[in-house]
């Protein structure tokens, strides 16, 4: 991807009055970001005062505003179509930042000094920091991370393990089609027997990660290796599945999700990633409502891009990350030790 110096894409007043009401700025140097979706709705508050402008922490009014009339006409147009003012702050540049939400769901928009200019998307300074992402840390209100249990994911890190009787090996395993009962083993000579049920313990993951990813996402697929050694030390990753980069995003996501193993079948497509042997499927209706739920989630929580990384740290404080971090902060995310990497691909990230 590349990186710019001061990026971000702008369209005139008259372009968003005519229907294009928001440009995407999806050029960074570790993320991949979604294709803009349509911002603006159709109920319609009018001149709402200062007084009921719910605003964020930190967040401020422009001086001198007393009602929506004064707003810069992109943002008041973006009201009148339902839109909802949650805050205003001063951004990089001499540019206005401002919080709009539409249905539970936020989003940033800056305005130019002149006020005649809405910019949308990515937000990148001279040193490659991704402003709008740090934006929507502070000024989003922030939701509950209880919240992701409501989307579809695979998790990799599994928090419980079996304890098998000694009698149960890997050979012992049924093969072809024939089906045990409940408490039924198959000996070496191929008679079916009770066998000791096996036990099951709870063991807690040290952390779980939530992280929002494209199968199509190259940045996606070098944080799948990167985490790695980190599951194998206890932590727990759920991969929720996303599908915007392309078409075939949606194939290859619909392909884990109606597996009868997801976690094995998103291995198998992370280890043949863009390539012509990746899995895809048809998407049946119901992945297409799970992927759809997910792109909510993700939205809502104000990710601007994949991976997209949330997890709570050791003192219960909510963290959002989008985009591939750095390999020594993999440490930070998981809450353990520095592990080793020893894959090539990973080292432009050291």
């Amino acid at each position: 991807m590349l990186r710019t110096r001061s990026f971000a894409v702008a369209f005139s007043l008259a372009l968003f009055g005519a229907g294009a009401h928001t440009a995407q700025a999806n050029l960074t140097d570790n993320q991949t970001v979604p294709a803009p979706a349509t911002q603006v709705a159709n109920a319609t508050p009018q001149n709402l005062p200062e007084e009921d402008m719910p605003l964020a922490d930190g967040a401020e009014m422009a001086e001198g505003s007393e009602s929506m009339l004064e707003l810069p006409l992109p943002i008041a147009r973006a009201l009148e179509q339902g839109m909802v003012l949650e805050s205003q702050f001063n951004a990089e540049s001499d540019l206005t930042g401002w919080v709009l939400s539409l249905d539970g769901q936020f989003t940033l928009v800056y305005t130019t000094p002149d006020q005649r200019t809405l910019i949308s998307g990515a937000l990148i300074n001279e040193a490659g920091q991704n402003l709008s992402e740090l934006y929507a840390q502070q000024y989003f209100p922030k939701p509950d991370i209880a919240l992701l249990e409501e989307s579809t994911y695979i998790s990799v890190g599994a928090p419980k393990e079996q304890d098998l009787p000694d009698s149960a090996t890997a050979e012992d395993a049924p093969t072809g089609e024939q089906t045990l009962a409940e408490g039924e083993q198959i000996s070496a000579e191929g008679e079916v027997s009770a066998t000791p049920a096996a036990t099951e313990k709870t063991v807690e993951a040290k952390r779980v990660v939530y992280a929002f990813f494209d199968p199509s996402c190259p940045f996606c697929h070098l944080a799948w290796k990167a985490f790695q050694p980190y599951v194998d030390k206890g932590v727990e990753i759920r991969w929720i599945p996303v599908a915007f980069l392309n078409p075939e995003s949606r194939d290859k996501a619909a392909a884990i999700l109606q597996d009868r193993n997801p976690e094995n079948l998103l291995a198998e497509s992370m280890r043949l990633f863009n390539t012509e042997e990746q899995p895809t499927t048809s998407v049946k209706e119901t992945s297409r409502r799970q992927l759809q739920n997910n792109m909510k989630l993700m939205q809502r929580f104000g990710i601007q891009g994949t991976p997209g990384l949330i997890w709570a740290d050791d003192n219960g404080e909510l963290n959002i990350r989008s985009g591939m971090p750095k390999l020594d902060e993999f440490s930070h995310i998981t809450g353990l030790p520095e592990q080793p990497q020893t894959d090539p691909e990973l080292f432009r990230f050291r």
